[in-house]
Order: C-alpha cells, then structure tokens, then sequence
C-alpha cells in the first residue's frame, strides 16, 4: 500500500513538472503577449550647434502617471538624443517648469527643449554642444545675440543664427537701435561667408559706412542682423538689444 502512495505520488510530480514546462515554452514562444508595446515617437528634431555639431532627438510620450488631487503631474515621456560625436542617450523626462526636461539617474546629462533652442549639460557643464537651435525652412533667424548679452572689446563671441538650406551665404552687420543719430551706426561685421549657422568674431572696432569713422561706441543697444548675401530683403535681427562695453 505504501509503495502505490509513493508511485503515485510521483505521477502527479511528474504530471505537474510537464504541465509548468508546456507553460513556459508557450511564453517563450510568443514574448511579445508579456512585453509591454513599444512607444512610438511624438515629435523628432534636429538642432544645429556651434561648430557645425548637431543634436538629433527624438520624443516619446509615456504612459500618465495617477496623482492625487492638487498634486503636480508626474512626467512619463522621454527622450533619445543621437550626438554628432557618436554618442546617444535615452533619457527619462523629469519636472520642469520651464520646457522639456530630460536627465539620467544621476543627473550626468540633462537635455534641456525650449521652443526652437536645446540645452545640454554635462556633469552641469555646457560643454561640447552650446548655442543649439533647429533648422529653418525658409528665410533667417538670429539665435546669438538675441537680447541682454554683453560683450567687451576684444572678447571672441559667437553668432549664431539659423537659414533655410537654399541660401549659400550670409552678410552679417551689427547696428544701434534708438534714436535717429545713434542709428547712424551700422557696420558690417562679415560679409558673403558660407552659411553654416556660425560664425566666431573678436569684439573689435568697426567701419560705419554713414559715419564715415572705424568706431565701436559704449551702448546698451546693439543688434546683430544676417541677411541673404544675394537677397537682402530675406534676413532677421536680435529680437531685442544687447550690450558691448
């Protein structure tokens, strides 16, 4: 009698063992029955940084996050950043009250989208990917200076600006806003270079052509305009002034 326990007993492990190993192949064999969906893309960009380097980024929308009543809502999209360097991550989206902001556990990189402009931080540094901002389709936008900057002579800074791919080359001048005698002033700080959406000048004395005199006047009300070198009417200024010292 307590043999045929036993044995079956055994039966029922054995019965048992079968029935959870035909379990797991059946999950094996479809993975995708337990795995959730992949995301798919909202929105893509490309912005064009200093240097020519590049930030191509794709956006995720995740799925909503349950909070209480008052509280603020709980970001659930992210982000993969592909870098002209090679590199690329994928970031969890986090609180901001100020645009899109995206970062890894420990906050070593931050991606940063406001409207037309990206921010990347680097251990809490811009450092290889500064002045970023999307392509145009059509005609011009100043992206630097554009409003509360200030320069000093002898100080390099950079222009940066944004145009469609179909102008060759850009003028770049730089002017006073204000009344009609300070608006005398306006010089050309380079002229027919390629359009690469960069250009790096030494803060220096310039010629106005009305004034007839090489000078670089103390003012709080400069702008910087870039224009199609073969079309001038197509072309953008600083959205508001800056200063040079």
């Amino acid at each position: 009698m307590k043999k045929n326990i036993i044995f079956i007993l055994l039966i029922v492990i054995i019965i048992a063992g079968a029935g959870i190993w035909y379990i797991n192949s059946k999950k094996n064999k479809n993975p995708s029955s337990s795995s959730s969906p992949s995301l798919s893309p909202i929105a893509q960009a490309t912005y064009i940084c200093n240097g020519g380097k590049t930030i191509k980024a794709t956006f995720y929308k995740g799925e909503p996050k349950a909070v209480r009543p008052g509280e603020m809502p709980i970001p659930s999209g992210s982000v993969k950043i592909v870098l002209s360097d090679g590199r690329n991550f994928e970031l969890p989206q986090t609180i901001s009250a100020d645009g899109g902001r995206y970062a890894n556990s420990d906050e070593s990189i931050v991606f940063w989208s406001k409207g037309d402009g990206a921010l990347l931080l680097e251990n809490g540094v811009e450092k290889d990917y500064i002045g970023c901002f999307t392509q145009v389709k059509e005609g011009i936008r100043v992206n630097l200076p554009n409003g509360g900057e200030t320069w000093a002579k002898g100080q390099k800074v950079q222009i940066s600006w944004s145009a469609a791919k179909g102008i060759k080359s850009v003028n770049i001048r730089l002017s006073i806003s204000g009344d009609e005698n300070s608006q005398n002033f306006n010089a050309t700080i380079a002229s027919d270079i390629p359009n690469t959406g960069n250009y790096e000048w030494t803060v220096q004395d310039l010629y106005a052509e009305v004034l007839g005199i090489k000078a670089l006047p103390v003012s709080d009300k400069y702008l910087v305009t870039v224009e199609d070198k073969d079309h001038n009417n197509i072309y953008d200024t600083s959205d508001a002034t800056f200063s040079i010292k």
